[in-house]
Order: structure tokens, then C-alpha cells, then sequence
């Protein structure tokens, strides 16, 4: 059966007082799909056919991954429909990542960074040009006749880059000589706003300072209106600013200068000022002006002789918003002007209801009535309103742009093409100056009729546009013009009468006019929707006539909480298709078919939908919204998993920083757990009530006024909420961190504003604020300079910066150290725009950070250029090449060649196929790995790629043989390279593992048994312990990795193989570009440039290296359908396989940090869980065909990466990055030997926190004695407040007694010390001095 719909909403509003009955539509319009972010909007018949076309400005720099950030030039069809014609117009590049625009700290002024479209004819020719204002940029479009637009910004004498906000702009002709010259307004960016002269000749000249336009106190304008205030013939200025500042009115004396002086007439307005409309809006034979500003409007009343008064209130224009664009006209066509206003920002206040307000001055009212709210539709964050008679039916549509979402578009219904029912009049007039400027800019028109006298100012300006276009009368029912005249800005006045109405004509100045046969839009009605039951492929205009396959409704809970999973059923139809879509939750299984298994997120709402399809039509959506709360977890889902979720988000947000990433994971885990440990029996904290680091924490005793569980859960939020809030208040996502935080604890019925920590009267809020002042603390104090941003405080890089645009680059200083990249715009991992060209080095110094089960043994210190740097777990320097033939040289050329080599396995066209399967791939033991560089080439296949693997025959859990998983290499290899980059969502290693570590407890097969052993945990026992163990390890690893980054410094591929190659070649010594630091010669990869090689067609590249690699981004378009694919390059061009923004990461490559934080991942969850094996004998991931890559189209198949143990997936993260083309192999196996020492250290310390059977029958710190330090330096502890004859012992974590043979006691300060011997291991123990005990660490 077959149901209909009507797809296009009807706004209809009525009022008693009124003539004529309004009606709007917001109809499918054909070409005005997907158009959204956008900014201003300006019309002009650019192409000389008699309609208005549409330029519509996308605020986004453009960006090729999202489609939203072009801006659209569309062609009106005059059938009611628009084409896209944007590219073959050539308006294009407006404003690109090429512009190196800092991204990461946008302005107030709007959003975004491209704002207006300002359409002017500036050479006379009849051909509407185009001028666009953008955040440090102007660009100028001629328009050549034939539908096409060149840029001649540069041409033309306007700067192309100026460092200004330039927010407005505006053509007008402030020296009558016929040609229109620009105003531009900045926003308080540069010293002040300019006015350029046009020259005549397609250029211009900056007159500001000639003209005494120059600012003396820069202010933040926006709008501008040209307009001859005191009517001595001379176009004068008015200008809007910002932050309740005095509006300009500069009067034009004669050309030659201005002389400022809004005060006298009246124009001072500072109301934030930012929209001006202009309108006789009283039909009094002046004219008014209307502003818009934060919260208030001014309507600034003409007195009769250019002198104004505020009156808004008096007309009952007093509802306000955060208004920017606003129009004046006669949409109900009655004979006045009605008013339109744009309201909303993307920040506070966020979206806001548009206001139309209906003019009644025509039927002798003198009041503005405000319109119903239905009409407006949603509320938005609106930026311009634009009135225009789209299909020249004679009443004005309108269009709005919003700067978060879809562009609205009116289609006004008082009179249609087809209508021969209305009697309603109307009158439009194109103007074209002679003497004047052809734009007629600045021209007033008088019309006289039965019914009285209108007049109107034609200067198209709008908010972010100015438009072209016919100025418009609203007639009512006359049917004859009894006077029209036309005053033109050179003085010149034409006067005509008896015209007839419902006509176009073209007046042009002292000659006469003509009328314009103009027809309506020939609108074909019918179904526009291709997807429809009924679709008319010959259709213009939506007629309501769309029918669809009738759907059922959606069945399946309709509450549920954060993070579970829920089943949603439909019955479809036996011969069609569904497809469903969910937002605020993940697809797990079921698409496709009629039962949906989805995972809410961690959001306020979702909802879950489908469309479902046959073989000739489809449905219309069917959807059921969700609410998510926080009540009733899933029983696998503990509150500390809940934050870590929170946590993990609040990464992807923030910028990609795995040390700092790593650091926080492990201060989060270190309250969860003491706050867990703190509550329970038998477990000891590690921070709170101890001495870590020099970092005193007092516990004080406390008994908690809720239950067990309760207390629990809002001492762990409320820590994690002050941690989290601390952590990313300076995260370029921290608005949607702090969104996200305050609704769950807005859910979970906690109050954000609650901040005692005095935990003593047992309130666990009180509690968990402490806690979380405590890690924040702590932290302001870990040598990780928090405070300063984690700014370094001694590292220079030794290596100038190479710049990747530029091919005049000086030579590398010293190819075995670490060199920065300059880039146009450096977006990180984790997709934040830093704004650094030169982005420096991460965490060189992290070495001195505190750790967790590091100790001094653990470390070495070196010094360089009297600057110290701590090595944790040193591996010896990596490969160094050097003039001299040695072995050490030979393994730095083996290994950055063999990344290129590499790269050559990134196409998925090779025909080569790969088991990636666990049967073929993994179960290689770390003992068996090479422990020097000479054995690397048997180890890894420098060719084929890949290291020789023994593979698994058969899933231990099973019992079966690991099924065949084969898929082109290139898919396999580009997955691999992406999937590990940074995680799916952008996490980072640290995070990424916590990922796995949650997929891993969300298992079905999973018992949380630490260490395999024992009974179930509970689950909140399980994921703080994990997490506590986790976090340390990833916390040490970082540690341990970027302290040997920091000193080793060195090199990355992409510096590498550039600078070998610009040495040459050091194979063949035979030949002239012989250089034993260059590039090693491999046949079919690495080879010289001959005469008459394809990368030799201008012939000066003769001698040079070139690869057969990876082709990199030059022969990528367009990433959602371009591979870049395989082939020869030149050396000098290589790229690693990284978004073109990112290129590689901004810090030293040896050792991988990949390599290091997978494998003490590895090992640990191998501990943790009692087995090295995920659950069932398998882990996945699956890639989706032509989804998963994100800078070129791909893989070509669903990629499932498969590991059977945690350390096959740590090994294969290894192997990625070189793919990748980020490390070399001397950066990758150092890494993950330091990986299972971090490990197998990090449990060895964690674990007796969680197992003492001892009691702490009274805390030292109700004493007098204090223990330092704690943990032990150089195995030493010192007890302060002693008496000689006090008895102190040492017990460890088992309650057994430890011998003491070092005690000695200090009568001068009453002071014991201790020395440990060897024999004592390094971990936790219990010091009982007399009856009061402490829980001490010794450290090696």
C-alpha cells in the first residue's frame, strides 16, 4: 500500500488587523540542498537572464574533507529550481588551507572565517563582478560575459591577505565618477577600515588616509551604508560597531574628504550594533534606519530633515535577540515595508527565534505587529535574511542563512505563476546608471498611486552582502502608477506617469525605460523526491504529491541508560530493504534487516531510524527518539568505567598529546582507585593519605552518611568531574567537554556547583572534591609544567625547519637529529588546527615527570649544552650515518630506505592478497626478536613487508583453526597504518588501549578475575584496578619513551629520506651523484632519474633520486573518491602516509612511543586477565569498505584487522608505523623490549597495594612522626619525632616481618634513618612505629 505525505511544511499566519493574508512556504527546492554553515548571501543576474541567481557563503576555510565548507554560486533555473554552477564559474579557492589561517582561535564576530559576497559592477560592462571578504583575506572575481569569473585581487591593486577581520564591505561611489569604489570594515584587527578608489580600469587605490577615513581608535564594525544624509549630492558613510561603540556617519565633503559626525544627526547609535536596514517604514517621504544589536534594536526615525530619533518603542519593535542580519520589505504586499531580523550566535545565547515583525502603516496603523512564531519555523543561529522575488512572480521570497545548520528558504505564496485569482499589485524597477554609477547605488525612488506615496532606496546592502537586484513595490489592489520618480545620484531626476502595474521595467538614467518581458518561473509541479513511490523526474516545485511505501513503527525501549545495549525491531516489507541509521549510539549488528542491536553513548538523547526501500521506491523515515539517562547502567558498566568513557572523549577533544593524554589516564585512574581502595577493607590507596613524590596527602577518618555503592559512585564522579573540567579547560574542544560532563552529572542528580571538600562530616561529595583537589595538586607539582601549558623549558632543535612548500630548504644541519616541519596549517591527530606553522617538539624534557614504578635504577642522566636529560630503561642510540662507510651508516640508509620500500605496498590494485588472519599473522615470541641491528634484515621482509610469522593453528578457546581472512595487501597495510595512527576516534596510543581494555571487559566470554585467578570481581573492583594498572603503565611508558626521545632526538623518515636524497645516491661511486649520505640504490624502488624518464620531461632532474612508493597527496582531489595509489616519485617528494596537515609527529622518532605503550599494554592485559588470548581466542576490528580511510577513498573491501593475543595486536601496531611512514625499524623493536619491562615493573609494584592483609590500626598522620621520603630514595627512609627507645618494624605486604640491619638514631634532631639492604625488594610494605603504623614504598 502506498501512503501520502505532504514533504514541505506550510506556514500560514493571519491577523484581523490586516489586508492581506500571508503565506509562506519552506518548499524542497531543487540546487538548495545540503547547503549549511553559511554566512552571507547576495543576489545578482549574473549571467544576464533575467533572474536572480544566488551566491550563498559557506563560514568555513575550505576544506576538502568536508563539503560543507565551500561556498555556492547557483544559477536560477527560472523553472523554480537553482543549479550548482559554482565550479565551472571558477569561483572558487576562496579561501583554503593553502590561506594558513589559525583555525584554533576564531573571532567573536561570527562564525567562521569567510563572511560576505558583495556583487558590484566595477568596470561598467553590464556584467555583475564579485568581491568576498574573509578572516586576513579579500578577493576580487571579474566577471568575463560568458558565465565565468577571474581573480584579479592581485590585478586590481586590493590586498589579497591584510591580517584584518574584514567583516563588511560595501560598493559605492563616494566621488561621482560613474564608477563604484569599496569600503571595507574590519573588525578591529588592523589599525582601521579602508575605502579603495576605483581607478577606472579595473584597479584600485587605498585613499582611506587621503580621505581622513582613518580610524583614530580602531573599533569593531561591521555594516556599512552609503547614504547622502545632509543631500548635497555626496554620497556620505554610516557605519555600525561592535561593544556599545558610537556608530560612524562620515559626511562627504565634495570627493575630496570626510569629516566624522554621527552626533549631529542623531546616528551615534551604540547598541552592539551590527545589522542596518533602511525603509520609509512609515510612508512619511524620509527615510528611517533600523539597527540591530545584542539583546536591543533601535529604530532610528527620520524628524524630517535627517535628523533621528530613536523610537522603537513607540512602533512596538521591542522584542530582542542577538540580532545580525535584518531587511526591510514588503512582503504581504500592502503598500509598506514590513521588517525581518536574524537572531542567534553560536555561542551564548545559541539558537534563537527569528522575529517578523508586519508593518500596518498602509492601513493607517502606525505600529509594527509582531508575527506568530510558527511562521519562523526553528529556532536557529541566524546570520542574514535576504528578500528577493526568486521565481518573478511579483512578491518577495526569502532566504535565510544560519550559521550551524541548513539555510531556510521562503517561498512567499501571495501571488503564483499560475494564480488568476489575486488582485494583489506589485511594481519592480532594474535600474542603470549613465551618469551615475550603472549599479545606480544610492538612487531614491518616489511611487505614487490612488492609495498614496512610497518611496524607496536601492543600495542592496545586507548584512555579509549587497546585492544587484530590482527594487520592489508592494501596490495592494492599485492598478495604475499615477507618478514614478526616480532620483539618481548624480541629481539627475526622471519623472513618469500613468505606468501600468505587475510590470518589470528597466529605467535607465535620462533616457527613459523599457519594459522588461519578464514571465513568472514556468514551475512544473509534481514529486521532486527521486526516492518517492510517485517521483516526477520532470518536476520544479514539490506539490505536496510525493507518495511513499507505507511504513510500520519502529518497536524496542524507548528509555536507556549510557552505554547499553538495546534491540530495535521493524517489520518490512518481503521484497524490500532497510536501512538504518542511529545517532548517539553505535550499530553493533542488524543493519540490514529488521532487528538492530545498537550501544547508546554517553549522550542526553539519541535516536534511531530507518528508511526502508523496494524495487521501485522507498519509505519516508521512520524513527523512534531515545532518551539516554544515567539510571540503570548496565550491570558491566561501572561508574569509573562510566568516567573513563568521559575521559576518553574528552581526549578525542583535546589536542593529540600522548604524554600528556597518558598522564591524565593515569591521575583519573589514581582517584577512581584510591577512592575504591579508601572504601574497601582490605586495599591501600597510592596517593591520598601518603607521601608520593615529595607530595604530602592527609586522610583523616571519616565515616560515610550514604550507602556503600552510593558513596562510591558520587565520590568517583565528583573527583572525576573536577579532574576532567581542571584537565581541559584550555582543550580546544573544552565547550563540548564541559556539555558533555555537566549533563552526566546532571543525570546522575549531582550538582556541578557543589565544591566542599571538607570530607570529615562523610559526605562522599565532599569527598570525592578532595580527592580530585588532591590529583590536581599533585600535578601542578610533577615536573610535567602543567601551569605553563606543557611548554619545554630547555630544548632548541638543532635542525632549521623544513619547510614543505618550499623547495629553496637549507640543508639539514645533522641528519641523525630530529628536525621540525614548517606547515601552511598543522592540524594534529587528533583534528584540532593548533595554529603553529612550526609545531615544537613534544615533551623533550619528560623525563623528569614523576613516575610510578620507575625508581633511580631505572634511569640515566646525560647532559648536552649544560642541559640535563633523564633516560628511563636507555637502549643505546639508534643508527647514525655519517661520512665514514661503517656498518652504523649502512643500517640508517637499510632502515629509512626500507620505509619507502614499504610505502610501495599501499595499493590495493596490486594484485597481491594477504591471510591476515591469526592463522597466518602473529605468535611471534619477543625472545625470538633481534637484539642488534645487523640481525634486523632477517627479521623484518624488507620486500614483501611484514615480519615471518609462525601464526596460531588453532584458537586455544575454541578448539577450531582460525578461519582464512584474506584481503589485498594495500587494503590490509592502509587500515593497519590508519586503524593504529591514532586510534579509531583519535584517543591516541594511551587512549586507544584503554579502548581495547574496555572491549576487552565488555566481552560476553570475559570473567573479571584478576589475574585469571580467584573469584568474579565486581565490576567497579575490576575496571579500577585495571584502570589503576593500565594507567600507570601507560603513564611509565610515556615517561620512559619521550625521555629517551628528548635525548636521542632523532630524525623521522620524512626528514631522512629528503636529505639523503638531495645528497644523491651511495651505491654506485661511479657516477656523479655519488654521496655516501645519500640514498641506498634498490632496484624497481630506489633508483636515478635518466633522460627520458617521465619525471624528466623539462629535463633538470636528471641525476636525481626517485622512489616507487606511495604517490602522496598531489594525486588526491577529492578524498572521498581518489586514491592516490602507487608509482614512480621524486625522493624529494615523498611523503609518509599521514593527512597532508599532519605529515608526521612533532617530536623525535627513537624509540616508537607506538611500540612502547603497545606492548606494556600487551603484557599487562596478559597479566591482568591470567591469559595472553582476548576473549574467545579473538579480537577485531572491522573497516568498512570506502568509509574507514579518511584522506583517500577506501580500503576497497570491509577490512577485518584480527589478533588472537594482545601482543599480536601490539606487534602489529609496531609494524603499522612503518607503513605508515613514520618510523624506521631501528625505532620500532628497542620500543617494545622497554614496553614488557615497563610492564612487568609496573605490575610487580601495583598489585600489593590491592592485596595487604595488614590493618592500620592508627595513621601517622594523627601523630607527630613524619616518614620521608616515601617513596625511598637511594633505599634510605627518615622518621622524624623519635625517641631512641621506640620500637619501629617493618612488615611486608603479607604481614611477615622484614630483619632490620641498618637503624640508626640522631639525638640532635631525634631522628631515625633506615637503610635498606639489597636483599629487601622494591614495593610496598607497613612501618609500625610504637602503636601507629604507615604504609611505606621502597624504591631501588
Amino acid at each position: 500500500m502506498l501512503s501520502r505525505y505532504f514533504v514541505f511544511l506550510f506556514l500560514v499566519f493571519s491577523f484581523m488587523t490586516r489586508v492581506n493574508s500571508q503565506t509562506f512556504e519552506l518548499p524542497n527546492i531543487i540546487g538548495l540542498e545540503n547547503i549549511e554553515n553559511n554566512n552571507g548571501v547576495a543576489v545578482a543576474d549574473y549571467d544576464g537572464d533575467n533572474d536572480l541567481d544566488v551566491f550563498i557563503v559557506a563560514n568555513a576555510v575550505e576544506n576538502p574533507y568536508n563539503p560543507a565548507s565551500y561556498s555556492r554560486l547557483l544559477r536560477n533555473n527560472n523553472d523554480g529550481s537553482f543549479t550548482d554552477v559554482t565550479n565551472s564559474s571558477g569561483l572558487v579557492n576562496l579561501l583554503t588551507l593553502d590561506d594558513n589561517i589559525d583555525q584554533s582561535s576564531p573571532t567573536r564576530m561570527q562564525e567562521g572565517f569567510k563572511y560576505g559576497a558583495y556583487w558590484g559592477d566595477i568596470n561598467n560592462d553590464g556584467f555583475p563582478d564579485i568581491l568576498f571578504t574573509h578572516y586576513n583575506k579579500i578577493q576580487l572575481f571579474l566577471n568575463s560575459g560568458n558565465s565565468t569569473f577571474t581573480d584579479i585581487t592581485t590585478a586590481s591593486g586590493l590586498p589579497v591577505t591584510d591580517n584584518c577581520i574584514n567583516a563588511g564591505a560595501t560598493w559605492l561611489d563616494y566621488n561621482n565618477d560613474g564608477y563604484i569604489d569599496i569600503y571595507i570594515n574590519d573588525w578591529r584587527s588592523c589599525d582601521t577600515n579602508k575605502m579603495y578608489k576605483n581607478n577606472g580600469d579595473e584597479t584600485f587605490t587605498n585613499v582611506t588616509e587621503t580621505l581622513g577615513l582613518t580610524e583614530i581608535t580602531p573599533r569593531n564594525s561591521y555594516s556599512v551604508m552609503p547614504f547622502d544624509v545632509n543631500s548635497d549630492g555626496w554620497m556620505d558613510i554610516i557605519v555600525t560597531n561592535d561593544f556599545q561603540k558610537a556608530n560612524y556617519l562620515y559626511v562627504n565633503n565634495s570627493g575630496q574628504f570626510f569629516i566624522e559626525d554621527a552626533v549631529s544627526y542623531g546616528l551615534d547609535n551604540s547598541i552592539d550594533d551590527m545589522a542596518m536596514a533602511i525603509s520609509d517604514f512609515d510612508l512619511d517621504g524620509d527615510f528611517d534606519f533600523f539597527h540591530g544589536g545584542i539583546d536591543e534594536n533601535s529604530l532610528l526615525e527620520n524628524n524630517g530633515n535627517n535628523n533621528f530619533t530613536e523610537t522603537s518603542a513607540t512602533y512596538n519593535i521591542t522584542e530582542a535577540g542577538w540580532t545580525w542580519g535584518a531587511k526591510f520589505s514588503d512582503f504581504d504586499l500592502d503598500g509598506d515595508e514590513d521588517l525581518f531580523i536574524n537572531n542567534g550566535f553560536s555561542e551564548e545565547p545559541g539558537p534563537q527565534q527569528n522575529i517578523y515583525y508586519v508593518n500596518l502603516h498602509s492601513q493607517e496603523v502606525p505600529l509594527f505587529e509582531e508575527s506568530p512564531q510558527y511562521f519562523l519555523g526553528p529556532v536557529t543561529k541566524s546570520v542574514e535574511a535576504l528578500d528577493f522575488d526568486y521565481d518573478n512572480d511579483g512578491d518577495m521570497d526569502l532566504i535565510v542563512t544560519n550559521s550551524d545548520g541548513p539555510i531556510l528558504f521562503y517561498e512567499n505564496k501571495l501571488i503564483n505563476f499560475d494564480d488568476d485569482q489575486t488582485n494583489l499589485s506589485w511594481f519592480k524597477i532594474n535600474l542603470e546608471g549613465t551618469i551615475s554609477n550603472r549599479d545606480a547605488i544610492g538612487t531614491t525612488i518616489s511611487l505614487t498611486t490612488l492609495d498614496g506615496t512610497q518611496k524607496r532606496y536601492h543600495s542592496g546592502v545586507g548584512f555579509f552582502g549587497q546585492s544587484l537586484k530590482g527594487v520592489h513595490f508592494g501596490l495592494n489592489e492599485a492598478t495604475q502608477i499615477t507618478e514614478l520618480t526616480i532620483t539618481w545620484p548624480s541629481g539627475i531626476v526622471d519623472t513618469y506617469s500613468n505606468l501600468n502595474t505587475n510590470i518589470t521595467i528597466r529605467a535607465i538614467e535620462g533616457q527613459g525605460f523599457e519594459i522588461l518581458d519578464i514571465q513568472p518561473s514556468q514551475k512544473v509541479y509534481g514529486c521532486i523526491d527521486p526516492s518517492s513511490c510517485s517521483y516526477n523526474p520532470d518536476a520544479t516545485t514539490d506539490d505536496g504529491s510525493c507518495t511513499y511505501l507505507e511504513t510500520q513503527n519502529i518497536s524496542g525501549n524507548t528509555n536507556s541508560s549510557f552505554l547499553r545495549t538495546e534491540t530495535y525491531n521493524y517489520n518490512y516489507g518481503i521484497d524490500s530493504t532497510v536501512s538504518w541509521q542511529v545517532t548517539g549510539g553505535e550499530i553493533l549488528s542488524g543493519q540490514g534487516s529488521s532487528s538492530l542491536t545498537v550501544k547508546w553513548g554517553i549522550e542526553e538523547s539519541g535516536r534511531v531510524s530507518l528508511i526502508e526501500t523496494s524495487s521501485l521506491c522507498s519509505s519516508l523515515e521512520v524513527f523512534k527518539n531515545i532518551e539516554i539517562g544515567a539510571n540503570n547502567l548496565p550491570e558491566n558498566i561501572s561508574i569509573a568505567r562510566l568516567w573513563n568513557e568521559i575521559l576518553l572523549e574528552a581526549i578525542r577533544e583535546d589536542f593529540s598529546r600522548p604524554t600528556v593524554h597518558a598522564r591524565t589516564l593515569f591521575h583519573s585512574s589514581v582517584a577512581m582507585y584510591d577512592i575504591w581502595a579508601i572504601y574497601d577493607e582490605i586495599a591501600n590507596p597510592y596517593l591520598i593519605g601518603n607521601t608520593v613524590n615529595g607530595f604530602v596527602s592527609e586522610l583523616e577518618e571519616f565515616s560515610t552518611n550514604e550507602n556503600f555503592q552510593e558513596s562510591l559512585n558520587q565520590a568517583i564522579s565528583y573527583a572525576m568531574y573536577r579532574i576532567i573540567s581542571h584537565r581541559y579547560q584550555n582543550s580546544p574542544g573544552v565547550n563540548s567537554t564541559m556539555t558533555l560532563v555537566d549533563m552526566v552529572m546532571e543525570k546522575l542528580g549531582y550538582d556541578t556547583s557543589y565544591s566542599s571538600f571538607d570530607y570529615t562530616n562523610g559526605n562522599p561529595a565532599d569527598f570525592g572534591n578532595y580527592v580530585g583537589k588532591n590529583i590536581i595538586e599533585y600535578g601542578l607539582q610533577d615536573n610535567s609544567r602543567e601551569s605553563s601549558g606543557y611548554d619545554n623549558e630547555f630544548y632548541e632543535p638543532v635542525n632549521e625547519p623544513y619547510y614543505l612548500d618550499n623547495d629553496e630548504n637549507v640543508p639539514i644541519n645533522n641528519p641523525n637529529r630530529w628536525q621540525p616541519l614548517a606547515l601552511e596549517n598543522f592540524i594534529d591527530q587528533s583534528g584540532n588546527i593548533t595554529g603553529e606553522n612550526i609545531p615544537d617538539f613534544l615533551s623533550p624534557e619528560w623525563g623528569f615527570v614523576y613516575g610510578f614504578a620507575l625508581d633511580d635504577q631505572d634511569v640515566t642522566t646525560y647532559q648536552r649544552d649544560f642541559i640535563y636529560y633523564n633516560v628511563f630503561h636507555d637502549p643505546l642510540g639508534p643508527p647514525q650515518i655519517s661520512e665514514l662507510e661503517n656498518d652504523e651508516s649502512e643500517f640508517y640508509r637499510w632502515g629509512f630506505s626500507m620505509v619507502s620500500v614499504w610505502q610501495s605496498h599501499l595499493d590495493p590494485n596490486d594484485g597481491v592478497l594477504w591471510d591476515i588472519s591469526p592463522n597466518s599473522i602473529g605468535n611471534n615470541d619477543i625472545s625470538s626478536f633481534p637484539t642488534n641491528y645487523s640481525s634486523y634484515p632477517s627479521f623484518y621482509n624488507f620486500y614483501e613487508g611484514g615480519v615471518n610469522n609462525n601464526g596460531h593453528s588453532i584458537n586455544p578457546i575454541t578448539g577450531n583453526v582460525y578461519e582464512p581472512n584474506i584481503v589485498p595487501r594495500g587494503d590490509y597495510t592502509r587500515v593497519l597504518a590508519e586503524f593504529w595512527a591514532d586510534g579509531p576516534d583519535s584517543e591516541t596510543p594511551p587512549g586507544h588501549w584503554f579502548d581495547i581494555l574496555n572491549y576487552v571487559s565488555d566481552h560476553p566470554q570475559f570473567e573479571p578475575r584478576f589475574s585469571g585467578e580467584g573469584e568474579v570481581l565486581d565490576i567497579l573492583e575490576w575496571n579500577v584496578k585495571s584502570y589503576f594498572i593500565l594507567g600507570g603503565g601507560m603513564h611509565d611508558a610515556a615517561i620512559s619513551a619521550w625521555s629517551i626521545k628528548g635525548w636521542y632526538d632523532y630524525i623521522r623518515p620524512l626528514s631522512a629520506i629528503r636529505s639523503m636524497a638531495e645528497n644523491g645516491q651511495s651505491t654506485d661511486n661511479t657516477q656523479s651523484n655519488y654521496n655516501v649520505l645519500g640514498l641506498p640504490l634498490v632496484e624497481n624502488y630506489i633508483e636515478t632519474v635518466e633522460e627520458g624518464d617521465p619525471l624528466n620531461s623539462l629535463g633538470n632532474n636528471t641525476g636525481k633520486i626517485k622512489l616507487f612508493t606511495w604517490l602522496g597527496h598531489d594525486s588526491i582531489t577529492y578524498p572521498q573518491t581518489d586514491q592516490a595509489g602507487v608509482g614512480w616519485i621524486l625522493a624529494e617528494d615523498w611523503y609518509p602516509y599521514q593527512r597532508p596537515t599532519f605529515v608526521t609527529p612533532p617530536f623525535a622518532g627513537y624509540v616508537s612511543g607506538h611500540s612502547v605503550f603497545s606492548r606494556t599494554a600487551a603484557e599487562l592485559l596478559t597479566m591482568m586477565t591470567g591469559s595472553e588470548y582476548f576473549p574467545g581466542g579473538l579480537g577485531e576490528f572491522r573497516a568498512k569498505a570506502n568509509e574507514f580511510l579518511v584522506f583517500e577513498e577506501g580500503p576497497s573491501v570491509d577490512v577485518v584487522l584480527q589478533w588472537a593475543t594482545y601482543k599480536d595486536a601490539s606487534d602489529q601496531t609496531s609494524l603499522s608505523r612503518i607503513w605508515g611512514g613514520i618510523h624506521p625499524p631501528a625505532d620500532d623493536i628497542n620500543g617494545r623490549f622497554i614496553g614488557k619491562i615497563v610492564a612487568e615493573d609496573v605490575y610487580d609494584f601495583a598489585v600489593p597495594y590491592f592485596n595487604s592483609t595488614l590493618s592500620i590500626d592508627n595513621n601517622l598522620e594523627t601523630s607527630n612522626i613524619i616518614v620521608y621520603p616515601n617513596p625511598t630514595k637511594n633505599r634510605e627512609l627518615f622518621i622524624s619525632n623519635t625517641e631512641i627507645n621506640d620500637i619501629i618494624e617493618i612488615f611486608d605486604i603479607q604481614g611477615r616481618k622484614i630483619k632490620l640491619n641498618n637503624q640508626n638514631y640522631s639525638e640532635v634532631n631525634r631522628t631515625t634513618k633506615l637503610k635498606f639492604n639489597s636483599v629487601i625488594s622494591k614495593g610496598m610494605y607497613l612501618l609500625k612505629i610504637n602503636d601507629v603504623s604507615k604504609m611505606i614504598i621502597i624504591n631501588n
